[in-house]
């Protein structure tokens, strides 16, 4: 065989090579700066339902005992805090006051689109509050992360703040959960807005530039494209003058850790195709 022939093919091989352990190694650095889980805290036990009520840990509630008319949203609106100065000055007709109106709209009325309204929601949040930030052992994630999957399920937009918190705070990382807050659309994004500004505390680094971003910033890069992608038109330029330049300018930072990097610029490209 050409001794040219053989050098290329050597050359390709451990290119190769090289891409996949600076891959790993990648992946492991990333692993390494998630915070450490310290022990002990509290779980809840999972309800067990039965004919007429359920029992919520040693406690027995009557079916009725969440009522739907009890639940009440979180008062305020949680994009408020990274709302452009200066929209007031410019008129109402202007795309990008527009836009942020409909953001308001959004965080005003979520039943607004609709959506599942399931007697066993507020039962299930009574169970998942206050979020549950440590766990002292796997079981007690397990038990959570039961409650998560079966409250995603159900696709109910009272759940929005709970399944947000466990999956934005990085304590339980579910596809469900993920999916869920996809499928239930346009009322997510203006609880998953604010991520997209949050940086978290980078540590300074010489070696390592790359160290700036949250998992909550991960989780809202990909589900607020994808309800971007699937809502676009009804959502009165939310998608191009919000959402896109916020992961446009994530993009073009560099201390962005590498995955999330990675998602950020998947996110664009779905945008804009």
């Amino acid at each position: 065989m050409n001794r040219k022939l053989i050098a290329a093919i050597v050359l390709i091989v451990a290119a190769c090579v090289a891409v996949y352990f600076y891959a790993e190694w990648e992946k492991a650095r990333f692993d390494a700066s998630l915070p450490e889980v310290p022990a002990p805290t509290r779980v809840q036990a999972a309800e067990t339902e039965t004919e007429g009520g359920h029992w919520h840990g040693d406690e027995w509630h009557a079916n009725d005992a969440h009522a739907q008319d009890d639940w009440q949203p979180i008062a305020g609106k949680p994009h408020e805090a990274i709302k452009p100065e200066g929209l007031d000055a410019l008129d109402a007709d202007d795309p990008v006051v527009k836009a942020w109106a409909k953001l308001d709209e959004l965080a005003e009325n979520r039943f607004g689109w609709g959506g599942n309204l399931s007697p066993q929601t507020p039962g299930l949040i009574a169970q998942l509050t206050p979020t549950v930030e440590y766990f002292a052992t796997e079981d007690d994630a397990e038990v959570v992360g039961d409650l998560l999957d079966e409250l995603a399920r159900l696709r109910d937009l009272r759940s929005i703040e709970t399944l947000i918190e466990y999956q934005c705070g990085g304590n339980i990382l579910t596809g469900d959960v993920e999916q869920a807050l996809i499928d239930m659309g346009p009322p997510v994004i203006p609880h998953l807005v604010p991520y997209l500004d949050s940086m978290g505390e980078a540590e300074a680094s010489t070696l390592f530039t790359d160290n700036a971003g949250t998992v909550g910033m991960d989780v809202a890069v990909n589900v607020l494209s994808q309800i971007g992608v699937r809502h676009r038109a009804n959502l009165d330029g939310i998608v191009e003058h919000i959402v896109l330049p916020k992961l446009e300018e994530l993009h073009a930072n560099d201390a962005i850790m590498y995955p999330i990097a990675m998602g950020i610029k998947q996110a664009v490209a779905r945008l804009k195709r």
